[in-house]
Order: C-alpha cells, then sequence, then structure tokens
C-alpha cells in the first residue's frame, strides 16, 4: 500500500534518510523545512531515483497559517496522511535560568512544541477519519536529563509529554504516537567537519530503517517511547 508520509524538519542528516527510506518503499512523502532550495533538489532526486514521489514543502512550522496551507497542499497532492514524522531541531538559544530570556523560551517551543504539535494534530485528524496510522516525534536526551539550555530541555521535554498524550488518547482510533529518543551524534557532513575527532556517529540511514518498522501498522501491538544510541555510548537515563 503506498502510504502518504509526511516529514516535518528535513536537513542533510536524518530529515534526508527519513525521506529516502520512505520513498524507496514506494511511499510518497511530503518534506518540511525552511531551506526552500535544498528541499526542491532534494525532492527532483528522490523522485526520480526511487519508486515513490516527494514534494518540497517549504514551511515555517513555528507560522501557523503557513502550516495549515501546507497540509492542504499536502492534500491536494497526495491525500490524508498515514505517517508523520516531527524531526523539527529548532534553533538552540538561550542559555541558564538567569540568561534566558522569556523570548527565547517562547521562540523554541513556537517550533518543537506548538508548531509539531499542530502538525501531529493535522495528521491525527487525517488518521482518525481513515485507517489509523504513526506519528514519530525525534528528540534528544534532554527530554529526559535536564541539563543544557533551559529552552531546549523545556521545550524538549514538553514534546515528550504532548507524543505521550497523544498516544494516551488516539490509540483507540488505531494511531500510534512514538517518542523517540535519539541519545547519541547522528551523522551528517557538517557535524563531521565541526567535529573532526568524534568516532561514534549513529547512521542516520540505519534510524530511518528503525522509523519505517516502526511506522508499518501495528494492529495490536503499539510503541510509545524508545531511545537509540551508539553500542558504545553509556546508558544516560
Amino acid at each position: 500500500m503506498t502510504r502518504t508520509v509526511v516529514v516535518a524538519g528535513v536537513g542533510e542528516g536524518l530529515g534526508s534518510s527519513l525521506a529516502w527510506e520512505f520513498a524507496e518503499a514506494g511511499d510518497r512523502v511530503a518534506m518540511l523545512a525552511r531551506s526552500e532550495a535544498f528541499l526542491e533538489t532534494l525532492a527532483d532526486e528522490i523522485t526520480t531515483e526511487t519508486d515513490g514521489e516527494a514534494l518540497a514543502a517549504p514551511t515555517d512550522v513555528s507560522d501557523t497559517e503557513a502550516v495549515a496551507a501546507t497540509y492542504d497542499t499536502i492534500h491536494e497532492r497526495f491525500g490524508g496522511v498515514d505517517v508523520q514524522i516531527n524531526n523539527v531541531a529548532g534553533a538552540n538559544v538561550g542559555g541558564d535560568t538567569l540568561s534566558t530570556t522569556r523570548a527565547e523560551l517562547t521562540e523554541a517551543w513556537s517550533v518543537r512544541v506548538a508548531g509539531q504539535y499542530q502538525c501531529a494534530r493535522r495528521a491525527a485528524q487525517d488518521m482518525a477519519d481513515g485507517d489509523g496510522g504513526t506519528i514519530l516525534w525525534t528528540t534528544s536526551q534532554q527530554a529526559r536529563v535536564p541539563r543544557g539550555s533551559v529552552a531546549s530541555v523545556t521545550a524538549r521535554q514538553a514534546a515528550r509529554g504532548t507524543a505521550r498524550a497523544m498516544a494516551d488518547n488516539l490509540g483507540e482510533h488505531g494511531v500510534q504516537s512514538i517518542h523517540v529518543v535519539v541519545d547519541g551524534w547522528i551523522e551528517n557532513p557538517s557535524l563531521r567537519e565541526r567535529y573532526p575527532d568524534h568516532d561514534d556517529w549513529m547512521d542516520p540511514d540505519e534510524i530511518a530503517r528503525l522509523y519505517r518498522d516502526l511506522a508499518d501498522d501495528p494492529e495490536t501491538v503499539h510503541a510509545s517511547e524508545i531511545d537509540l544510541r551508539h553500542p558504545n555510548d553509556e546508558l544516560r537515563f
């Protein structure tokens, strides 16, 4: 069955791998990010080289009207959403409690919480009206360990809470909402260049394959939370 998959937050690392993974399985993939040129190039490559189809949908997920318009476009092009992947990182703003401003906190929450919630809710409405589906949320160890920027920590922990709340009240509609903690360094060219001495990189293609497995419509078993790490990394929570 060909599905409609939305990946919110597509860059050169995990987001791109997710788009390729689902398109190679023959799915229709809508890709959301702010970088229009990058998305257009990637969409052309994926559509040409896979059995699926990719749609570039430049969107700032903190913009309520822009998100609504994007999902209208996805509906017109591909139909209702079957798989929603929230992979938006957002800017790392602010610092500790004494230095982080309300504006910085709001900026982080508007992307990682409110923006991704709007995407997930729109997708969940399609899934509940149809045959169910899967919503996946990518965060980091900050969703479990309150260390680092106050804005980033609180936004990621709120995203975790949102994912789990949705899991609690969407199961009866055949929708699973899965919080995925990626507790490690995901390989991408920019990070490789910035941190040449780091060795234990997580392959984004391997993570993407796991996401697709989780999204393959289980009828009697739903996941709600999973953590991923490199084999050499310690358990940190």
